[in-house]
């Protein structure tokens, strides 16, 4: 996966003082490592994925939540990718 965007900002139907992030991921196996992390999504959470692109969207109060949030997602998608470069090895 390359070229990650993180927007901050409000978004309509979200509640005044909440954070707003976007995650956009592109690259080869996006639909893929999508599916393998989806099951791990919480409720405030969205995933769109297709044609190379993935998009991760999700809301929180608090920045120290927003920053773990995206840490466990980046090693989330790091461990899929590792996955599945590994079974395409094979």
């Amino acid at each position: 996966m390359h070229k990650c965007l993180l927007s901050r900002g409000r978004e309509r139907g979200h509640r005044e003082g909440m954070i707003f992030a976007r995650l956009a991921l592109c690259g080869t196996g996006a639909e893929t490592i999508a599916a393998a992390i989806e099951p791990d999504n919480l409720p405030n959470m969205t995933l769109v994925a297709e044609r190379g692109r993935m998009v991760l969207q999700f809301s929180t109060e608090k920045i120290g939540t927003l920053l773990s949030t995206i840490d466990d997602l980046l090693m989330n998608i790091k461990i899929a990718e590792e996955t599945q470069y590994c079974t395409e090895e094979r």
